[in-house]
C-alpha cells in the first residue's frame, strides 16, 4: 500500500518518521494512554523507537494497516495516533473492512483533534480506490467497556454500537469485554 498524507485546516496526518519516537515516547507515558490502549507498560523509548521504525512501516508495507501520526499543521507538535489496521485482504472485492484505532495526547485531548483525525481517516479509507482511498465497505471500532471517551469519539463519527462482546479483548494478560460498533460507507458524520 502506498504511504499518503492527510490534513485539513488544524491538522496534518502522515506516516511515522524515525524522528517521532521522543515525541511518541513522551506521550505513551500517560496513564490513560497506557490504561486503555495496549502499548506496552512500562513505555520504554526502544517500544517508541520500534513503532514508528518498524511496527507501522510493516503495515503500510504489507497492506495490513495504514497508521498515522496526527500533528499540529501550524507548530508540528504530535497531537494523536490513529489509524486503519487489520485491512482485511479477502473482502478487497466487496469492499474490504478494517478497524479504526487511536490514541491522543493528553496535552491535545478536549480539543477535537482525535474526531477531526478519525474523520480524516474514515473519508480516506471509504474513498473509492481510484480517488487514493482504500474503497472500504466498513470499519470495525472496540474499547474496554469504560472506555467513555473512545466510545464518544465513536458516535461523534457515527459509529453505531452493535453490542458488548464478552471476554473480547486481552489487556495487560487479562481478558475483558469490550464495547463494539461498525461505521458504513455514508454514514460517517
Amino acid at each position: 500500500m502506498e504511504e499518503v498524507e492527510l490534513g485539513d485546516d488544524r491538522l496534518y496526518l502522515r506516516p511515522w518518521r524515525l524522528g517521532d519516537a521522543a515525541s511518541v515516547y513522551e506521550a505513551c507515558q500517560d496513564r490513560e494512554i497506557q490504561r486503555w490502549t495496549s502499548v506496552p507498560t512500562p513505555y520504554l523509548r526502544e517500544h517508541a523507537e520500534s513503532y514508528v521504525g518498524e511496527i507501522s512501516p510493516t503495515a503500510w508495507r504489507t497492506g495490513s494497516g495504514a497508521i498515522f501520526g496526527v500533528f499540529d499543521l501550524h507548530t508540528g507538535q504530535l497531537l494523536a495516533a490513529t489509524g486503519v489496521h487489520q485491512i482485511s485482504e479477502r473482502e478487497v472485492s466487496a469492499g474490504g473492512r478494517a478497524e479504526l484505532g487511536y490514541w491522543c495526547a493528553a496535552w491535545a485531548r478536549g480539543k477535537g483533534v482525535m474526531t477531526g483525525a478519525c474523520r480524516l481517516v474514515c473519508e480516506w479509507a471509504f474513498a473509492d480506490p481510484s480517488a487514493g482511498g482504500l474503497g472500504l465497505a466498513r470499519i470495525d471500532w472496540h474499547a474496554e467497556v469504560g472506555n467513555h471517551a473512545s466510545r464518544r469519539i465513536a458516535e461523534k463519527l457515527g459509529f453505531t454500537i452493535e453490542g458488548t462482546l464478552r471476554q473480547r479483548i486481552v489487556h495487560r494478560d487479562r481478558r475483558l469485554d469490550a464495547w463494539v460498533a461498525g461505521l458504513l460507507r455514508g454514514e460517517l458524520r
